[in-house]
This record gives structure tokens, sequence and C-alpha cells, in this order.
């Protein structure tokens, strides 16, 4: 009896072993697999997420191998742009570490590190105001031949009018408050 619970205790830790080495296992075959994936992607020099994948060790922090007898680049100046909703984004330079290129879309534009995904500007054309942003008519000048100065008189007189009746109304609705107390009888207070 005591070697049939000996073997029922070793049996549990047995086993929890066992799992231990299976999941170490698939951890392996996880990470193999995604060298894999990683070295393909290198070959075909894509990007996987937003990681960069770079071939070899010896690159700069650019992720391109400098000569070292060129100079450092310079940082890039982003222009500024009219984005996707109309707004203004103000011009920026892109000198903050080792983020110094102009990159991204002609409507969001940012600062990154790789000179392979820097923004070719010229190629935009939001730098003025966009068409669909210019949706009424622009107020009428003075010296406009379509403008009516009577027009403006009739408005003012409409305005008068209309003041001169409401305060009429008000002086008629206190005067008969006023009356309707003037005329009350008075009472005798009881102490």
């Amino acid at each position: 009896s005591s070697s049939s619970s000996g073997s029922r205790i070793a049996e549990p830790g047995l086993r929890g072993r066992m799992e231990g080495f299976i999941r170490l296992l698939f951890g392996y075959l996880v990470a193999d697999l995604l060298t894999l994936m990683c070295r393909a992607q290198e070959k075909a020099g894509q990007q996987l997420g937003s990681l960069v994948v770079l071939s070899g060790g010896n690159h700069s922090s650019l992720g391109e191998q400098l000569d070292p007898s060129e100079p450092p680049p310079t940082p890039d100046f982003c222009r500024g742009y009219f984005d996707v909703m109309g707004q203004w984004d103000p011009p920026f330079n892109c000198s903050s570490g080792e983020f110094i290129f102009c990159c991204g879309t002609c409507g969001f534009r940012f600062c990154c590190k790789f000179k392979n995904t820097r923004l070719d500007q010229s190629t935009c054309t939001n730098y003025e105001t966009p068409l669909w942003m210019n949706t009424g008519k622009p107020p009428s000048r003075i010296d406009d031949p379509l403008h009516d100065p009577t027009r403006d008189k009739t408005n003012l007189i409409v305005y008068i009018i209309c003041g001169v009746v409401a305060v009429m109304v008000l002086v008629g609705i206190f005067t008969k408050l006023g009356l309707e107390k003037a005329h009350r009888p008075q009472r005798e207070h009881m102490s």
C-alpha cells in the first residue's frame, strides 16, 4: 500500500514537469516561427507592425549604413499645411534626437528617424485653403454694385418700431398694476 501511495504522489509532480516541458517546447516553437517570419520579411524589406526589421547588426541609429566621410543628415523642416479636417497645422522642425525626417502623408505629418520613409513635400497640394471650406459668399462691400443701402435703412426702421411697441406694452402693464394696487381697499392692521 505504501508503494501505491508513493506512485500517486509522484504522478502529480511528473505531470507538472511534463506540462512545463510542453510549455517550454511550445514557446521555443513560437519563437522559432517568429524568427523565420522576421527573416522572410527582412529579405523582402518589409516592416513587421510598427517595428522595422533590419538586416545585420552593423547599422547606425538612423537605420542606414553611413559612410564615415559623409556629414550627418540635417534635420528636416515640415511645412505648414491644411489637414483633412481643413484646420491649419503650423510648420515645425524635426530636430528631436534621432527623429529628424519629415514623414507621414500630405494630410498628416510627423517626425521620424528613417530617411527612406521621408515625405516628399513638393508633391503635396494642401498649402492653400481647401475649396470645400469656401462654402458661403463673402460679405458684400459698400462699393459693391449689388449692395443696397436702402435695405439696411429698412431693417433699422423695423427695429426701431418694434422697440417702441415693446416699451409701450411694458408701460401699459406697469400702469395697470399700479392702478390696481391703488384701488385696493386698505386693510387695517390688527394686533
